[in-house]
């Protein structure tokens, strides 16, 4: 390939894509299985050479659907294969098994094995097609290798055979070139005052650019920090609305609009600024629009911040008050005794005035009625005690919530409603500046508050107008009301959009059929029909399963003890805890990190995965190995290229270059998931399954502190004592790391895992996911489902679950388990329509999918199709449970997943807590790489451990060692780094790049033997 053509894909993924398959026997089986019709053309040619070549033909077309060159000589194995299984009866020569055949032979081979396939040949007449094809998915995916694979696809619906890669380099590159220019000529017409605005936005001053002000992150919920949102929001405001109307002539998708974002969100303003004119303002554009949305998300959660924060403050005060107040009356109870006393031994002759005298000296006569308002239980109002400390708040609604309330476009579900009206009053009174105590509230103005709240919102009850101060924070309270149900929103952010917004057009659920079967799960279809009535069987069947065994005390994993009053109650057994076993790399001599994050790197080829931030146009296409070793080691260890510089021999520009130019979380991503597709190619990665011929993973979050405050750094008293930290949520499956995601200690992990499973982009296919009870929700097992998942989380009380039972029909006797309720399948199939839009939305990604489940969980706008949803999810949360109780090896597979992401969080922590420990980043999105730097670290140390355990695995299977010494084998975490040395002070430039495997495999086996293999 020419080095100074584009590059569509890195050099290991197009040489894989274009080269010869090599098969193993399993794949042979798989695709040197012939049809009648294949095995009928044989007969068209005459001597077994030419039928031999077209056998090996059509199984590689069949594995790639392209033609390869080669000799009968380089693929011996296929050749014996295919003699074997289709020429054992007919006598082969040796002059059979050797050479080629004549191109004029060959290309009759092609023709008929394409008519076989119903495939077309390649053919420049179908360049323009091509052409007008890459046009179009250039302004769906900038990223060049993501548009290339998009078009490959193009290649396999159409049944095209794809042409050569310098074919589609030349295309490209011209498509590339086409598009820039499009897009030029589009932004030339942006009018001079905007163009202004864009140029001062990336201009320097004062030393920084203003780009770089409004690409900070919000550091806390303090004022001077909310202050400076609100300016960033006016700053871009005029440039927001005007980006509204002027992206979508672009005609780039949300993906792209995303992309420029990003680069103008990582580049240095002084990079920015060497883009040509017209380039600068596409990605400022996009970055303005982008940006904006995520400063409302930010305003947002600080109103609901402080609210909530103003509100608990409120509570703690009406209880200090009430404590208070009932000191005093106890301090009073001794009077009372005395009157109590004295009054039945009064002098009978006394006047009324003089027992009044003398009753009053005793007890005041203002104490009576306090005192028999406390026994009579009248004593205290805490809710007037509430609203008397929100009275006294005025200061910090001003401060806090003001200005965030009149800032934000809100939006309501319907178009009229009472708490619109006050709203409107409240926003058109403060945005003109008046000072909110001249508000006058009155009936005049023609508002409707309820009669109950009339006596809070005044200070005194004589008072005929409502407090204006009190008037706001009611209004506040009805917004944060409706904003958490979902009825009020801002369609200007991400996170608080009408959901509307996050789900797809309900027009697309009449192509439900078509769209769910081109991303590949056609079980959407009937999702509430067939899917629904075979879910409502197998609850039916696991019913009578676990009973059964119950009954005939088959379930050794279930035992039944009397409680005192004669009652019968129940618990499960597990077996013995059995500890993943890695103290035989104990044995191996010590290497440092570098040298395996490098010898992983080169082996695995996952460098040209780190493409330049721009794609093109740049003279540096690829990193420098070295360099990224260096920056992806200081930024799992979180002290930084800097420091690096100074315990390293490269030179800081070099690693601050590298950093900036290739280290983001889409590249690590992509090197993440080589280096998982590599672990699972090994043979020995089945063998780690814990549960016959599936995946089972295990999603889990480990918490960590952050140095500098960013909006996603939250308190946790539990794990951090008084520091704010972040939790890496990350997805494991047979102790590869395949997915994470770094998420607020505020958000619920459960609403994650959708997201997590369905962003998988390795070869792993995870067919079954567990988690602890932070997993659990009203959607999970629903949505997980139909995505072909099984959803089985690790139930910490599984007894006190069972008390929620359903059935699809009455069960007479179910003995120590109890049906909670009969299913409501008429409810479920009434939302038919709105579950499959749902289903199909988180297919189609609107928007984050995270967003969509944590609106359905918490939402009551939707209460029919909430409860239909989670109606259809006890179905198979109740099949779930009963199996747990059946199923002791169940319930020991899932343990086993658990203690495999608890030895991942040890090697996660070991790998931070190198240097302190600490997330250093002053954004999110810096926490976000770090995290993923970690990850791909760690999944470095794994592969390594796997190609070692995967030489020993093979050399047992060649010695035909016994499957019980397998069974123990496998066993041996590839979690392991007690031969790992961290710490040091790093010579990249003497780094060894070779480790022999052999030589380490060889150690392993020899304490194999001193253990169990005998």
């Amino acid at each position: 390939m020419n080095a100074k053509r584009i590059q569509l894909l890195p050099q290991v993924e197009a040489e894989e894509l274009y080269s010869r398959p090599v098969f193993t026997e399993f794949e042979r089986w798989q695709y040197f299985s012939f049809t009648p019709q294949e095995l009928a053309s044989f007969s068209t040619f005459r001597n077994v050479k030419t039928r031999l070549i077209f056998a090996l033909q059509v199984g590689y077309f069949r594995a790639k659907q392209q033609f390869f060159d080669f000799k009968i000589e380089d693929v011996q194995d296929d050749v014996e294969f295919i003699l074997n299984k289709y020429f054992s009866d007919i006598r082969v020569y040796p002059s059979h098994l050797k050479g080629t055949m004549h191109y004029e032979s060959m290309n009759k081979q092609h023709i008929l094995i394409l008519s076989l396939f119903q495939y077309n040949p390649w053919s420049m007449s179908i360049k323009p097609i091509v052409q007008e094809q890459v046009a179009q998915l250039l302004k769906l995916y900038p990223k060049v290798h993501s548009a290339y694979r998009q078009l490959l696809i193009f290649f396999e619906n159409k049944q095209i055979v794809i042409p050569s890669y310098r074919f589609f380099q030349d295309v490209f590159t011209a498509g590339i070139a086409d598009e820039e220019v499009r897009i030029n000529s589009i932004l030339r017409n942006i009018p001079v005052n905007t163009t202004k605005l864009l140029n001062k936005l990336n201009s320097k001053s004062d030393g920084i650019t203003a780009v770089n002000i409004i690409r900070s992150d919000q550091k806390s919920f303090r004022y001077t920090d909310i202050r400076l949102e609100l300016d960033k929001v006016k700053q871009i405001q005029e440039l927001y609305d005007f980006s509204q109307a002027f992206i979508p002539t672009l005609g780039i998708s949300n993906n792209a609009i995303q992309h420029y974002a990003e680069i103008a969100d990582q580049y240095a303003a002084s990079r920015l600024r060497r883009f040509s004119r017209p380039q600068q303002h596409l990605h400022i554009l996009c970055f303005v629009n982008n940006r904006y949305q995520q400063l409302m998300d930010n305003l947002l959660t600080s109103f609901i911040y402080h609210m909530k924060a103003i509100k608990a403050s409120a509570k703690t005060y009406a209880s200090m008050l009430q404590l208070s107040q009932a000191s005093k009356f106890k301090a009073d109870l001794p009077k009372l005794a005395q009157f109590l006393k004295w009054f039945p031994q009064r002098d009978l002759q006394m006047s009324q005035t003089e027992i009044d005298e003398c009753a009053y000296q005793i007890l005041p006569k203002e104490q009576f009625t306090t005192l028999a308002n406390y026994f009579d239980g009248k004593a205290f109002d805490k809710k007037s005690a509430i609203w008397e400390y929100y009275a006294k708040s005025s200061r910090k609604v001003a401060l806090y919530l003001r200005p965030i309330f009149t800032c934000i476009n809100w939006g309501y579900y319907k178009d009229e409603g009472y708490l619109l009206q006050l709203m409107e009053l409240l926003k058109t009174y403060c945005s003109d500046g008046k000072v909110i105590s001249k508000l006058k509230i009155t009936d005049e103005i023609g508002i409707t508050i309820p009669k109950s709240m009339l006596r809070h919102l005044k200070r005194t009850p004589d008072d005929t107008d409502i407090d204006p101060y009190l008037f706001e924070w009611f209004v506040y309270l009805k917004v944060e009301h409706e904003l958490s149900r979902g009825r009020l929103f801002c369609n200007d952010s991400l996170e608080y959009r009408d959901i509307e917004k996050d789900l797809i057009d309900d027009a697309l659920v009449d192509d439900v059929a078509t769209i769910a079967n081109e991303l590949g799960y056609p079980s959407i279809v009937d999702y509430c029909d067939v899917r629904l009535d075979s879910a409502l069987a197998t609850l039916q069947q696991t019913w009578n399963r676990t009973l059964s065994n119950i009954e005939q005390n088959n379930n050794t994993g279930i035992k039944v003890k009397t409680a005192k009053d004669g009652t019968e109650y129940w618990h499960l057994l597990y077996d013995s805890k059995m500890p993943l076993d890695d103290k035989f790399f104990n044995h191996l001599p010590k290497l440092d990190i570098a040298n395996i994050v490098m010898f992983i790197g080169d082996k695995l080829g996952f460098w040209d995965t780190f493409a330049h931030i721009r794609g093109r146009y740049v003279k540096r296409k690829q990193p420098v190995p070295l360099y990224l070793t260096a920056c992806l080691i200081s930024e799992a260890f979180g002290f930084g290229t800097k420091n690096m510089a100074e315990v390293s021999d490269i030179d800081f520009n070099q690693l601050r270059s590298t950093k900036e130019d290739f280290l983001r979380v889409d590249t690590l991503c992509s090197a993440n998931d080589i280096a998982c597709n590599f672990i699972h190619s090994l043979p020995l990665f089945r063998k780690w399954d814990l549960i016959e011929d599936k995946v089972l993973a295990d999603a889990d979050g480990q918490k960590f502190s952050t140095l500098d405050n960013t909006i996603q750094s939250r308190y946790s008293r539990k794990y951090l004592g008084k520091g704010r930290g972040i939790s890496i949520y990350t997805l494991i499956a047979n102790f590869v790391a395949v997915n994470a995601k770094n998420i607020g200690l505020n958000e619920y992990e459960g609403h994650m895992l959708y997201d997590m499973i369905y962003g998988n982009n390795t070869d792993i296919d995870i067919n079954m996911v567990t988690g602890d009870n932070h997993s659990l929700n009203k959607l999970n097992f629903v949505v997980l489902d139909s995505i072909t998942v099984d959803y089985v989380p690790c139930i910490r009380n599984v007894r006190e679950a069972a008390a929620d039972l359903c059935a699809a029909e009455p069960i007479e006797n179910t003995g120590l388990l109890k049906i909670n309720k009969i299913v409501d399948v008429e409810l479920i199939r009434s939302q038919k329509r709105e579950i499959t839009r749902v289903l199909l939305s988180l297919l189609i990604q609107q928007n984050t999918q995270s967003h969509i489940i944590r609106k359905l969980n918490s939402h009551k706008r939707y209460s029919r199709l909430k409860a239909a949803l989670a109606e259809y999810n006890s179905v198979f949360k109740s099949i779930h449970i009963l199996n747990l109780i059946d199923d002791m090896e169940l319930r020991k597979a899932l343990r086993t997943a658990r203690n495999r992401t608890e030895a991942f969080h040890q090697l996660q922590s070991s790998i931070r807590k190198t240097y302190k420990g600490v997330f250093t980043g002053k954004r999110v999105m810096d926490n976000r790489v770090s995290a993923h730097a970690t990850r791909l670290v760690a999944n470095c140390i794994i592969a390594y451990n796997s190609i070692i355990l995967n030489a020993v695995y093979e050399k047992m299977l060649a010695e035909n060692v016994s499957e019980v010494i397998i069974k123990k084998f496998i066993r041996i975490s590839p979690i392991a780094w007690s031969h790992t040395l961290f710490t040091g002070r790093y010579h990249f430039k003497k780094s060894e790049t070779f480790v022999d495997v052999g030589a380490m495999a060889k150690i392993i086996e020899e304490e194999l033997k001193k253990n169990f293999w005998r």
